[in-house]
Formats: structure tokens, C-alpha cells, sequence
């Protein structure tokens, strides 16, 4: 008897480009998607890129990849619990990131900003190139071969599974100027991908993309907080154990969340919205409940020491957190397929809140930290010059690809000569943005080296 969650999708869930030569395959066709994806380069660099911090900074930080594969652990399990496909909603996890910049949210906020400059240096209209942006790139990255003249799409993906990687599907500025998932120079693929969706759903995550995200999220929030316990940047025991500690930090966090527009003004029926007077509850009840997640910070004496008492807090910790955030959720339509855009995850306003505030807690004792603040400073800046000396040397009469990848030159040449000069330039700051944002923390660092004569011996730091 057929498994209901490997069955219930239809052959337009299931459709991919023809391919050539292709054999008969005993694997169902989510198990081929997710398979392709774990072989990619785009999944092996992610060892090298930022999380939180640069990869290489503690052993035992999580880098973009061990995040991703601790997104795509909770994703199948929590698909499966639903009765989503599990190899839809893994597949979708482990590609995810695909995209994401070097040097994390501040490399790609920084990529952006000097793709759209250049743009209008170039005359181009912003808009028409699309700037960068994560979720768009891993699109890009998963639906085109960027270089060569194949006739097979990519890594050519069931519609499903690219779909349940689709968090935000429109095009920059046309819902949000902040999140996208599809740049201009993907409309045909995107038009592709979204045609079956009904027409009252055109902008909403498919069931599968909505329960890849809570899995991000809740990875995201969980394991952060148990990284810069160990770094000793987040005061855990002592939040557990004092009370002007908890409400001096729910004061930030709540001052935090309205800064950012986040509060309500009153009780509000909407989950994802609250009060500071909601928030600050929450937040008390969190540390403080009986047999709650940071019980057993209560009995330490300071910070993680590598004790035994300090090492099962810690599990403890993440067990009930993780157990109370993935467990909350269920199906908003209990009658209706956990299929696309069937059903939807509904997430309790309880369990939004609590999320919230395990990732604005990083956000207070980590990122807006000063020291966090002078280092991101300087990876803005190696993105931006990146950009800027790859842009100068592609431009103008003396346009040269010398400098940029020999698998990339064959097509910065093609359009070096265009007559079309509008769309070939578009066409340029894409690759350029290609080759930039696929960069490792670590290769971005040392190509900024060599291209600005900040390296003694340069033949030999093979990036």
C-alpha cells in the first residue's frame, strides 16, 4: 500500500524539463531533486561561509552548511509528522542557502547596494537588474546553467520542490523592496514555476516552503543561542536566575522590536503581531517555568565552564525548545491535502512570540555589539570593492575579462561586443554578481587581497 505522503501530487507538481538520454530511475522523482542538490558546488561552499561568524572562528560555531543541515534534519521530520513528501520539503532546506552571500546577511545587504550603484553608474535602471538577494540567487543558481549553451535548465528541479524553496515569490519592490525571490533575467522560469499556483494565491508560500521556513527559523533561533552561550556572549544562567537581569533585557528587546515597527499597540488577532507588555510576559514565563527549557541554568554559578551540570543545561535547553517550536504547529486546514497550495502551516502566536525572542536575543548581546559592528564594517567593504574593481574592468573602452573566471569569460565577451549595449550590461552585472556572491568568506577575503597588491606571493593563493 502506497505511503499518503509519497503519493497525492500531481504530474504539475512533479514536471521537469525533458531531459536527453534519460534512463529509467527506481527513485521517485523529490528523491532525484534532493539527490542532484547534495552533489552541487553551491551546497559544498556553504562550509565556508559566515553564519553569524566567519567559519573558523570557534570549532564548535555552526558555518552556513551545518546550519543548513540541521534546517533540512528538522524540515523532513516535520514534513513527514504533516504529511508532506519528506524528500520535497529536505530538498528545499538543503538548497536554501545556495545563494547566500560571503560574510552573511551584511555581504549580501553590501552586494546589493553595489550592483544597484553600479547600475546607475552604467545608466541601467535598478529595477531591470534586480540587485541581490539570496533567495533569488539560489533560484537563479538551481534554475539556470550560468555559463555554456546546455538545453537543460540547471539543475532542472521538479516545480514542487523548487516551489518549497520559493519563500518569497515576486520580484523585488513588488510586494517588498527587502525580500524577493526572482530577478528579471528568471521571469520566464519564475512564470513557469508559479503557473499552476490558483490565482488567489500568487504571492503566498506553498504548504512545503511554509514548513521549510518554520524549520529555518527555528534552527536559526535554537542553535544560535546555544553557539554564543559556548562563546560567552549570551548570559543564560544569569538571565535563569535574576530578575532586574530579565527585565533590564526584556526592556532592550521590547525597545528593539518597536524600533523596528514590530508592536502592536494593542492585543492583536494576527500571531506574528504583539505587545511589549505580551513580549515582556512571554519572556519572563520563559526563563522562569517550572520545567521549562533554561531549567537548568538555574543551579550554575556563572557561564559554560564545560562542566557536566553546564553541558546538560545546555541539551536540555535545545531539547525543549526545539520539541515546543516544532511540535506547536499543525495544519490550518485539517480536511484539506498537505499538498502546495492546498493547506497552509498554521503556527500559534505563542510559539511565534517565543522565536522571536530567542533570535532578538542574539540581535541584542550579539550582532548590534559593537565589536560585531566594527567587523561587519570591513566585510561590507571587501564586498563592495569587489564589485567596484570587477564592474571597472568590464566597463568602458578598454573592457578587459582577464581578471574574472576562465568558465565565465567565453559570455562576458559574447557581451562585451553587443550591439545592445542596455541588456548586455544587465547581462554583465549579473555574472558579476554570479561570481561574487558563490565566493566563500575565505576566497572573498583573499581575491580582495590580490586585486588590490595587499598579498607578497599571489601567483601561488590558488582562490
Amino acid at each position: 500500500m502506497a505511503d499518503p505522503r509519497t503519493s497525492g501530487y500531481s504530474e504539475d507538481d512533479l514536471a521537469r524539463v525533458p531531459e536527453r538520454h534519460d534512463p529509467p530511475d527506481y527513485r521517485h522523482p523529490f528523491a532525484r531533486d534532493y539527490d542532484r542538490l547534495v552533489h552541487t558546488t553551491a551546497f559544498r561552499r556553504l562550509q565556508g561561509k559566515t553564519g553569524v561568524v566567519a567559519p573558523g572562528e570557534a570549532d564548535f560555531f555552526r558555518t552556513r552548511l551545518t546550519h543548513t543541515i540541521e534546517v533540512s534534519q528538522l524540515a523532513r521530520r516535520l514534513g513527514w509528522k504533516l504529511g508532506a513528501h519528506p524528500d520535497v520539503v529536505e530538498a528545499a532546506a538543503i538548497m536554501h542557502d545556495f545563494g547566500h552571500a560571503p560574510f552573511g546577511h551584511v555581504g549580501e545587504e553590501s552586494l546589493s547596494e553595489a550592483i544597484d550603484t553600479t547600475a546607475r553608474s552604467w545608466g541601467l535602471d535598478p529595477a531591470e537588474v534586480g540587485g541581490y538577494e539570496g533567495n533569488a540567487q539560489t533560484f537563479r543558481l538551481v534554475t539556470k546553467r550560468l555559463t555554456g549553451s546546455s538545453a537543460v535548465p540547471g539543475l532542472n528541479l521538479t516545480r514542487a520542490t523548487l516551489d518549497a524553496a520559493t519563500k518569497y515569490p515576486w520580484e523585488r519592490g513588488e510586494v517588498s523592496r527587502e525580500k524577493w525571490c526572482f530577478y528579471p533575467s528568471e521571469r520566464h522560469e519564475a512564470a513557469w514555476l508559479r503557473e499552476p499556483v490558483p490565482a488567489d494565491r500568487h504571492h503566498a508560500r506553498s504548504f512545503e516552503a511554509q514548513v521549510m521556513e518554520w524549520a529555518d527559523d527555528v534552527a536559526y533561533a535554537v542553535h544560535d543561542l546555544e553557539d554564543f552561550y559556548l562563546a560567552g556572549s549570551l548570559p543564560l544562567a544569569l538571565l535563569a536566575q535574576s530578575a532586574s537581569a530579565r527585565e533590564n533585557t526584556a526592556a532592550k528587546l521590547v525597545e528593539r522590536r518597536r524600533r523596528r515597527g514590530k508592536l502592536a499597540e494593542r492585543p492583536s488577532a494576527d500571531p506574528s503581531r504583539y505587545t511589549g507588555g505580551e513580549l515582556t510576559t512571554a519572556f519572563e514565563e520563559l526563563f522562569t517555568e517550572a520545567a521549562g527549557p533554561f531549567e537548568g541554568f538555574r543551579g550554575l554559578a556563572g557561564e559554560y565552564d564545560g562542566s557536566v551540570q553546564a553541558r546538560q543545561a545546555l541539551q536540555l535547553m535545545r531539547k525543549r525548545l526545539i520539541n515546543r517550536l516544532v511540535h506547536s504547529v499543525d495544519l490550518a486546514d485539517p480536511d484539506a491535502p498537505p499538498r502546495r497550495h492546498h493547506n497552509d502551516l498554521a503556527i500559534p502566536a505563542d510559539a511565534r512570540l517565543v522565536d522571536d525572542i530567542l533570535r532578538d536575543l542574539l540581535w541584542v548581546f550579539v550582532i548590534e555589539h559593537p565589536r560585531m559592528a566594527t567587523y561587519q564594517h570591513g566585510q561590507r567593504r571587501v564586498v563592495r570593492e569587489l564589485v567596484e574593481i570587477h564592474a571597472a574592468a568590464v566597463h568602458g573602452s578598454r573592457a578587459d575579462s582577464s581578471i574574472f573566471p576562465l568558465d565565465l569569460q567565453p559570455d562576458l565577451e559574447r557581451l562585451l561586443t553587443s550591439a545592445d549595449r542596455a541588456a548586455a550590461d544587465a547581462e554583465v552585472l549579473r555574472l558579476l554578481a554570479d561570481h561574487v556572491g558563490q565566493m566563500t568568506d575565505d576566497a572573498a577575503a583573499r581575491m580582495h587581497r590580490r586585486l588590490t597588491g595587499h598579498v607578497d606571493r599571489g601567483f601561488s593563493d590558488y582562490v
